[in-house]
């Protein structure tokens, strides 16, 4: 099920790249969070179940939260990292503004919400959750994009080749904002 989390999370960080390239900014930030969001429930729900084989969600009234913070407290337990003072302090900023990304008549308490000065932190949490989940076998999206194939099997079949057509300007994006993304993936 973490595995999931992490699909989804890697489109957003996509997102976020190719819609910060268009100059989108408001709406790309929106993107980054979401896949903090989403990298922070597979990290948790991969302490619970490191195989992704049991239905470890179904019961987990906190899977539903937008609460960066909480989220990150959680894998704190196993990954101190996201326990540390500034790190939940960035968090509950970027929590706050997703609400207000979605709902405008949210009151910001925590300052102007995610802006360019913070794409060098999100680079370091996504760096941080993407390598702490336990993946195997990356044949996540990310992982056989900026590989250009499926984990262990470099030849490239016509699947393949459409997603990497598909999205080669996100990549490009991603790589452009995200200088190390490489790093994250397993080769």
């Amino acid at each position: 099920l973490w595995g999931n989390f992490d699909h989804y999370a890697d489109i957003d960080l996509l997102s976020f790249a190719w819609l910060n390239a268009g100059g989108l900014r408001v709406p790309s930030y929106y993107h980054a969070v979401q896949a903090v969001e989403k990298y922070l429930k597979a990290l948790a729900l991969s302490i619970l179940d490191p195989d992704g084989v049991k239905e470890t969600a179904s019961n987990k009234k906190w899977i539903i939260t937008h609460d960066l913070e909480k989220l990150a407290k959680r894998c704190s337990v196993n990954f101190p990292f996201y326990g540390q003072p500034e790190i939940q302090a960035q968090l509950k900023r970027f929590s706050e503004f997703d609400q207000v990304a979605r709902y405008p008549w949210t009151k910001q308490q925590l300052g102007n919400g995610f802006t360019s000065s913070d794409v060098s932190l999100l680079c370091d949490l996504v760096r941080h959750l993407r390598t702490d989940l336990p993946i195997k076998v990356d044949d996540y999206i990310l992982g056989i994009l900026l590989r250009g194939h499926h984990q262990g099997r470099p030849q490239i079949d016509e699947s393949l080749r459409f997603l990497a057509t598909e999205y080669a300007l996100s990549v490009a994006a991603l790589r452009a904002v995200f200088p190390s993304v490489d790093a994250i993936v397993r080769r």
